[in-house]
């Protein structure tokens, strides 16, 4: 140990690297070694099955296939077939031959064998071409078929002798790789020893040594939270990187608390000015100067401020309520621009109507067939279409004319009082506005002005419509009743709002159009009014193949 405590940590942790290293490099070694050792096994396994299967495919096989077509060609009924089978006769004797001249040189008494069998076969043969068919199958059933068994015989001890090779390599490679199991787990249980052990060693001495640092961290923390008064100094007795540590770590302990003591006093005085400032006194200053530069920048800063903080405040109250004004100013410019336009499009088709009502009344005054109860007729349909425009102004004052009382009223009522304010203009550009009224439900609040955010949603959904060129446009408004709320969804198919911006829209002057086109306070007006005025909420997400708003009001309960 007192060795170790002499060591750097550096030092320490290269030696259990180097230990980690060789056991790694041993291991491997070993592997590699195991590796090859299995695949010499393998290879001589192999080898000695390839033996035994070449001798059964080769010369085993083919000898019965000789000994049936012996046979078949001493019972062949006419010279035609006797022919085709003595060619597949003569091509299975060729490769045997091939093969028995493959055999060692010790089976010599095996390829006497195969002659005495091949003469025998020619025999019967020739016996076959004298037309001597009686010689052919005495032959063919006692001296050739005595000959085949002796050879057949032969060629399985043979086959015995491949098979009994190959389990003596096999039992001989299983005992050698039960001697390297064995022999690796020796190894490692020895790697596994020696670094426990001298990793226990060194981990201990660090730990310990981390274990001091901590405590007198731990001491140091609880004297900051005011939990202890005083710091004791860190003591390690070794020569490591902890033993510096622990000499800056209580040099800087020294000095932090003398700098405390000197910030305390500051902060002191800064509280009592903060409670001055709290209690409506702007007349009082930070005095105390501290060693920190930051809380001297703090009080330089805390002093400036206190000057022309009132000035500041006051000021800042002008231009908010300024920005207001202007903002309520051009939401009312907005309004009116869009209403003027909204009373165009239903101006639109009376006024040509009317245009109409003139020119036909010139034409039948040019045919002289101008009469009392023409006029009457004419004068009355005339009269029709401007009272229907005389009620579209009505509509729209009443509309837009501020409410002085909160109301019970309906959702359903309120939307559709807003979408027949953009009906001409909605039908003008063909956009397909549908209804889908699951429940409708009573809300308290002030209907023009919800009325106001429904029609302010409707007006950016068809603008973006026409914007964007949408082929069949449509917008739907669903109204159904929650548990505590009442809904409108209002969704469009205009491809939604693009997703660096869906999180700004309802922010004030944000607009993706040209200043010509819209102020964007649209909007950020209705956000106010549903969230403030009503304690609802109002928010945009993109569905499939456009944007649904969503505008939750609390419901009346009984």
């Amino acid at each position: 140990m007192k060795l170790l405590n002499k060591l750097n940590i550096k030092f320490k942790l290269g030696v259990l690297f180097f230990i980690m290293c060789t056991s790694i490099a041993l291991l491997s070694y070993k592997a590699i070694e195991v590796s090859e050792h299995n695949k010499e096994t393998l290879r001589v396994v192999h080898s000695k099955s390839q033996d035994v299967l070449s001798l059964q495919d080769k010369i085993i096989t083919p000898l019965y296939k000789l000994r049936e077509l012996t046979q078949s060609l001493v019972i062949a009924p006419n010279s035609s077939i006797r022919d085709s089978i003595e060619k597949d006769l003569n091509f299975v004797i060729k490769n045997l031959d091939l093969e028995f001249k493959k055999l060692e040189p010790e089976q010599i008494k095996t390829l006497q064998m195969w002659q005495n069998y091949k003469s025998f076969v020619f025999q019967t043969e020739q016996y076959l071409k004298e037309e001597f068919q009686e010689g052919a199958y005495i032959n063919v059933t006692t001296s050739s078929r005595e000959q085949f068994a002796l050879l057949i015989d032969s060629l399985l001890k043979t086959q015995s002798k491949f098979l009994n090779n190959s389990t003596i390599a096999y039992t001989r490679a299983v005992e050698q790789a039960k001697e390297l199991k064995i022999s690796i787990l020796i190894y490692i249980l020895f790697l596994f020893i020696l670094a426990t052990l001298i990793g226990w060693f060194v981990a201990r001495n660090i730990i310990n040594s981390i274990q001091i640092v901590q405590q007198g961290l731990n001491d140091f923390f609880s004297y900051l939270n005011h939990k202890k008064n005083s710091v004791e100094k860190i003591e390690i007795n070794s020569k490591d990187e902890f033993h510096q540590i622990a000499t800056s770590i209580n040099t800087n302990v020294a000095i932090i608390q003398k700098n405390i003591q000197n910030n305390e006093i500051v902060m002191k005085d800064a509280t009592k000015v903060l409670e001055n400032i709290k209690s409506g006194n702007l007349g009082s200053r930070v005095t105390k100067t501290s060693n920190n530069e930051t809380l001297n920048e703090l009080k330089i800063m805390m002093n400036d401020m206190m000057e022309n903080l009132e000035e500041k405040i006051q000021k800042e109250i002008n231009q908010r309520l300024e920005q207001e004004q202007l903002l309520i100013q051009q939401s009312k410019l907005a309004s009116m621009g869009e209403m003027i336009g909204n009373i165009a499009h239903q101006w639109r088709q009376p006024l040509a109507q009317i245009s109409a009502i003139h020119m036909n009344m010139k034409i039948t005054y040019d045919f002289d067939k101008f009469t009392k109860d023409y006029i009457d007729t004419k004068i009355k349909e005339a009269n029709t279409l401007t009272s229907y425009m005389s009620q579209t102004i009505s509509d729209f004052q009443n509309f837009f004319k501020p409410q002085g009382e909160k109301e019970e009223f309906s959702i359903e009522k309120a939307c559709i009082d807003a979408y027949n304010i953009l009906k001409s203009s909605l039908k003008y550009h063909e956009i397909e506005v549908t209804f889908n009224l699951i429940e409708d439900t009573q809300i308290f609040g002030y209907k023009n002005e919800y009325s106001q955010v429904i029609l302010n949603v409707l007006s950016n959904a068809k603008d973006i419509l026409i914007e964007r060129k949408i082929e069949n446009p449509k917008i739907n408004i669903e109204i159904k009743e929650g548990e505590n709320f009442a809904i409108v969804k209002i969704t469009d198919n205009a491809g939604g709002v693009e997703k660096n911006i869906v999180n700004k829209i309802f922010e004030p002057y944000f607009t993706t159009r040209h200043k010509t086109q819209g102020t964007g306070i649209g909007l950020y007006m209705s956000k106010n009014i549903i969230e403030r005025n009503m304690n609802g909420f109002i928010n945009v997400i993109n569905i499939e193949n456009g944007a649904l708003f969503t505008v939750k009001v609390k419901k009346v309960t009984d």
